[in-house]
C-alpha cells in the first residue's frame, strides 16, 4: 500500500501532540539529562582520584581519553543496531553497559582498571545520544519537532551543570566512589522508567515490519487518541539495506558526509570552549575557584541561547537560525581571546560563547534528525555523534599543543574559532529536509 493521507506517520506528523507523545519526549529529555551527568563523572572524579593514587596529570588524561574513545565507538558500532532490533531494546542494552560499567568504576584500585570501566562506560553513553535523539524526533508532530530536539539537546549541559553541583557536595563527604554509584543508580532508575512509559514510536516499525507490527502501530495510535489502521503502509524501498552501506548510497552519501563535516568542525569549537576556558582564565591570574565558575557560564548560556533557538525555529527557520549561532559562536570565541583579565568580562564572554556554541550544537540534533529518514535514522545519527567524539577530544588537543608551543590567548582564541565559521559556511549548501518528514 502506498502512503496515503491514511498514513499514520503522516497523521501523527499533522496532528497535535498527545499527552503520550509529551510523555514520551519527557522521558527522553531525562535521559539526556543522565547523559551529560555520566560523559562528565570522570571529570567531576577526578581530582579527588588523583589526590587519593597519587597519580598525574598525564594518567588522569589518559583516564577521561579512554571513556570518549568508548564513546566513539559505541556511536559507531553499537548505535546502528537500533534501526534493525529497534530503540528500546538497543536503549536497554545502553543502559546496561552503563550501570554496569559505572559499578564497577567505583571498584576499581589502579588507573589501569579505572580506564578500562570507562572504556566500557563509554560504551553505553555511545549510543545513547544517537538513541534519543531519534527518539523525540519520531514522538514529535511537525510543528514542535525542532523544538522538542532543542530541548532535548538542553538535557546535556544541565546534566553536566546539577552533576557539578552534586559532585560538589558528594566528594567531600562520601569520596570519588559514590560519584559512579550513582551514576549506577540513577541508570537502574531510568532503566525502569523506560520499560515502563518510553513506547517503541511508529515510525521505524513500518520501516521493518513484524508479525505484530500492525497491533502496536494500532496500540500506539490508540494511547495517542487517533483512529487505528488495517493495513500497514509499504515500508521504504531501501528499508531492508544494512544501515551503513545505506547512508552511502547514491543520494544519501553527498548529504552524511556533508552533515558530519559540519558536525566535527563545530564540535571542534564547542569543546574548546568547554574545557579551555576556565584554564585560560585561570592563566590570567584569577583564582583558579573563580575560573572554574567560568565553565558553568559556558553551560548556562548555551541552555538559554538553545532554548532561544527552539523556540523560534518555528517563525524563523532551522537552518538561517543554526548558520547565525554558528558564526555568532566563531565570533564569540575569536574576541575571546581579547578580552581583559577581569573575571566578570571574561565570565560574559564565556556566556557568550555557550549561548552561540551550544545553542547551535542543540539546533544541530534537529537538523541531524531532518538529514536521515526513519529506517536508518539511528545509523546516521551514531555516525555524525561517533565523528563528532573524535572533534571533542581533537578540539582540546590542538589548543593545548597551540598554548604549549607558546601561541598567545588571542592567537589561539581566533584559531579556535575558525572551524565553527567553516561549520557555518557549509550548512549554507546544505539541503534540509522539511519538518514533516517521518
Amino acid at each position: 500500500m502506498s502512503r496515503s493521507a491514511l498514513d499514520p506517520r503522516e497523521v501523527l506528523l499533522s496532528s497535535p501532540m498527545s499527552a503520550y507523545q509529551q510523555m514520551g519526549v519527557a522521558v527522553a529529555v531525562a535521559l539526556c539529562l543522565l547523559d551529560g551527568f555520566e560523559v562528565f563523572a570522570a571529570t567531576f572524579a577526578a581530582p579527588a582520584i588523583k589526590a587519593a593514587w597519587g597519580v598525574n596529570q598525564a594518567q588522569i588524561g589518559l583516564v577521561l581519553s579512554a571513556g570518549l574513545l568508548g564513546m566513539a565507538a559505541g556511536s559507531l558500532a553499537i548505535a546502528p543496531a537500533a534501526d534493525v532490533v529497534g530503540r528500546r531494546r538497543l536503549l536497554f542494552l545502553s543502559l546496561a553497559l552503563m550501570i554496569i560499567g559505572d559499578a564497577c568504576s567505583a571498584n576499581t584500585r589502579s588507573v589501569q582498571a579505572l580506564m578500562v570501566t570507562r572504556l566500557f562506560t563509554g560504551l553505553g553513553i555511545g549510543p545513547m545520544i544517537a538513541v534519543v535523539s531519534s527518539l523525540v524526533a519520531e514522538y514529535s508532530n511537525a510543528r514542535r519537532r525542532d523544538l522538542c530536539l532543542t530541548m532535548f539537546g538542553a538535557g546535556f549541559p544541565v546534566g553536566g551543570i546539577l552533576g557539578g553541583f552534586y559532585a560538589a557536595y558528594l566528594l567531600p563527604v562520601y569520596g570519588w566512589h559514590a560519584i559512579f554509584l550513582t551514576a549506577a543508580l540513577l541508570g537502574l532508575v531510568m532503566s525502569m522508567v523506560v520499560y515502563l512509559l518510553l513506547p517503541e514510536p511508529i515510525a521505524p516499525m513500518i520501516a521493518r515490519p513484524r508479525a505484530d507490527t500492525l497491533l502496536k502501530v494500532n496500540t500506539y495510535l490508540k494511547r495517542c487518541g487517533l483512529a487505528s489502521i488495517e493495513e500497514l503502509p509499504a515500508p521504504p524501498q531501501d528499508a531492508s539495506s544494512v544501515p551503513f552501506s545505506a547512508l552511502f548510497k547514491p543520494g544519501m552519501a553527498a548529504l552524511t558526509i556533508l552533515i558530519m563535516s559540519i558536525y566535527f568542525l563545530h564540535v571542534v569549537t564547542l569543546f574548546f570552549a568547554q574545557t579551555w576556558v576556565p584554564s585560560l582564565i585561570a592563566n590570567e591570574g584569577i583564582p583558579a575557584t573563580e575560573a572554574a565558575l567560568a565553565g558553568v557560564w559556558v553551560n548556562i548560556g548555551g541552555i538559554c541561547g538553545g532554548l532561544l533557538l527552539g523556540a523560534t525555529s518555528t517563525r524563523l527557520g532551522l537552518k538561517p537560525l543554526v548558520v547565525a549561532a554558528m558564526a555568532g559562536g566563531a565570533i564569540m570565541t575569536a574576541l575571546f581571546g581579547s578580552i581583559p583579565p577581569n573575571f566578570i568580562l571574561l565570565a560574559g564572554g564565556a556566556a557568550g560563547m555557550g549561548f552561540f556554541l551550544q545553542g547551535a550544537m542543540m539546533g544541530l540534533y534537529a537538523v541531524v534528525a531532518r538529514t536521515f529518514p526513519a529506517q536508518m535514522r539511528v545509523s546516521g545519527t551514531g555516525l555524525v555523534i561517533g565523528i563528532g567524539r573524535i572533534g571533542s577530544a581533537a578540539g582540546p588537543a590542538l589548543a593545548g599543543a597551540l598554548l604549549g608551543g607558546g601561541v598567545t590567548r588571542n592567537i589561539v582564541a581566533v584559531t579556535m574559532g575558525a572551524p565553527a565559521l567553516a561549520a557555518a559556511l557549509l550548512l549554507l549548501k546544505f539541503r534540509l529536509s522539511p519538518p514533516d518528514t517521518p
